[in-house]
């Protein structure tokens, strides 16, 4: 546990507020449930994109119909706030754990392609509910006296241990996703590895709903009437600042996540960019536990940083063949950037509240962020793999991604200046 309070952060105090079970369920199911949607939202896209693909060439066209009929799922998410005034806002928040920890389990038994992905957005759009609701719950609890900055903090490590897990579970398959699909289509292997990670899944489902069950942490009732002034509210218009949120999901898992496709752009050995990629996690992860809040919310240094991010990205997409291992080393640096953006974005869910209630404004903001990730994904497949379909589209591949990271150094930049003018006011 870190308790040096120089850093900025304090995980023994959590634990001394809320006692040690409720802590370690409270972590472990933050965790766990961040990377089953990790795990959902890589595997749900592909699933959409195969059955786009047999729609338009007249392949099965009403069971795929059906399957892209699930983006709906991403309207799911700001419904929140209403079912919560309908059945309570902690009974949200417990059911969401159940059904992502199910659905999650559903998935390993390897069903057809269309139930996973069915359920893949069932557990996408109940994240968003999760999310929303917990954030809302703790940060106005007031049964203790932990600081923002820690349970931000707790938070954003969180997500970021869920990503660096989920690398980590690829790189035993060697790029081929155990926890989905079996590593390796060789038929000797087949009936050895199919259910691998269903032996992990099984205790992971049911940790889950035993420490929810008994250990959760049950926060004080929240109010239904915000806290804040009028005065403090931000316009509406600015809550597209977490567009940025759906750029980090589409930078990520349509490239960076994937040290095959980094391999691929700069003709570089795979095993050198899943190193530096898993060692660019960690660094990302050191970071946001020893950094200060106020140098993380910098806005000279994240003007800065972005400005490299995106300069390495143009070199990684234009000239990575020719950079070879210099491209790698700039875009592993660029993912430690595209990290701390996205916790950045991710701490104002806490901290900014606009002319919403408190738990709408979650919901609606992770709602925009994975609708445009969807958008952008679109975007994407249209100008490579489907460049042949629409030729306006061709060769605009590396220039959305461009794009991305532009949209996504702006809305830090926004979501930085807003707070820079909170501390002013």
């Amino acid at each position: 546990m870190l308790r040096d309070s120089k850093y900025d952060i304090s995980f023994s105090e959590i634990e001394k507020n809320l006692k040690s079970r409720p802590f370690y369920s409270l972590f472990f199911n933050l965790v766990i449930l961040s990377l089953f949607f990790i795990q959902a939202l890589r595997a749900y896209v592909p699933g959409v994109y195969v059955a786009m693909f047999h729609v338009v060439f007249a392949e099965n066209i009403i069971e795929n119909l059906f399957i892209l009929l699930t983006l709906i799922f991403f309207v799911v998410p700001a419904l929140t706030n209403t079912i919560c005034k309908k059945i309570g806002i902690k009974r949200v928040l417990i059911s969401s754990i159940y059904i992502i920890a199910v659905s999650r389990l559903l998935m390993a038994f390897h069903l057809p392609n269309i139930w996973q992905t069915i359920l893949s957005g069932i557990i996408i759009a109940v994240y968003g509910m999760f999310i929303s609701t917990f954030i809302t719950l703790w940060v106005k609890d007031g049964s203790t006296e932990i600081k923002m900055s820690n349970k931000v903090k707790m938070i954003g490590f969180s997500l970021l241990s869920a990503f660096l897990l989920d690398y980590l579970i690829r790189t035993i398959g060697f790029s081929q996703d155990i926890s989905l699909l079996p590593p390796g289509l060789s038929a000797q292997f087949w009936y050895i590895t199919q259910y691998l990670w269903l032996i992990i899944q099984i205790p992971l489902t049911g940790l889950c709903i035993y420490l929810t069950k008994l250990y959760f942490p049950r926060f004080t009732s929240v109010s239904d009437v915000e806290e804040y002034d009028k005065s403090d509210k931000k316009s509406t218009v600015y809550s597209l600042i977490f567009v940025g949120i759906g750029m980090f999901w589409f930078l990520l898992f349509n490239i960076l996540l994937y040290p095959n496709t980094i391999a691929h752009y700069t003709g570089t050995s795979y095993y050198v960019s899943n190193i530096l990629s898993i060692i660019a996690l960690i660094a990302t992860i050191w970071i946001v536990l020893r950094v200060k809040m106020q140098n993380l919310l910098n806005t000279k240094l994240s003007v800065i940083l972005n400005s490299l991010m995106i300069i390495s990205l143009c070199f990684f997409l234009f000239m990575g063949i020719a950079l070879t291992y210099i491209a790698v080393i700039l875009i592993c640096v660029s993912l430690i950037i595209i990290f701390l953006n996205f916790f950045v974005l991710f701490s104002h869910l806490a901290i900014v509240i606009f002319k919403w209630e408190k738990v709408k404004t979650i919901s609606n903001l992770f709602a925009i962020g994975t609708s445009f990730y969807i958008l952008f994904t679109v975007f994407h497949i249209l100008s490579t793999d489907w460049a042949y379909v629409i030729s306006a589209f061709k060769g605009f591949g590396p220039i959305i991604v461009v794009l991305a990271g532009v949209i996504l150094s702006v809305s830090v930049y926004i979501s930085l200046r807003i707070n820079q003018k909170g501390r002013e006011k």
